[in-house]
């Protein structure tokens, strides 16, 4: 099974407000969306290492991404999978 290139993580601030967060490994890109969709910042050229760190720490402080099983129980909104998340 091929691993997916795109990965897209919640963000929620202090305010409360979700961010959409989209990293990319192969493309070298992490780019962070607002709650309307307007891309607020962009970071290009990170190697793929970096890029692996980057999700690793986030994951670990931040979120957590749902998986299949996850999704199946139900989390209570109608999000699909690319954005359905748990948040810490």
């Amino acid at each position: 099974m091929e691993e997916e290139k795109e990965k897209t993580w919640a963000w929620r601030m202090p305010s409360g407000k979700i961010y959409k967060v989209v990293t990319n490994p192969e493309d070298g890109t992490i780019k962070v969306y607002n709650p309307d969709g307007k891309l607020v910042r962009s970071e290009e050229k990170i190697n793929e290492d970096g890029i692996c760190l980057i999700e690793k720490i986030f994951l670990e402080t931040v979120a957590a991404k749902v998986g299949g099983k996850e999704m199946e129980k139900g989390n209570g909104t109608e999000d699909n999978l690319e954005t359905a998340m748990y948040i810490r």
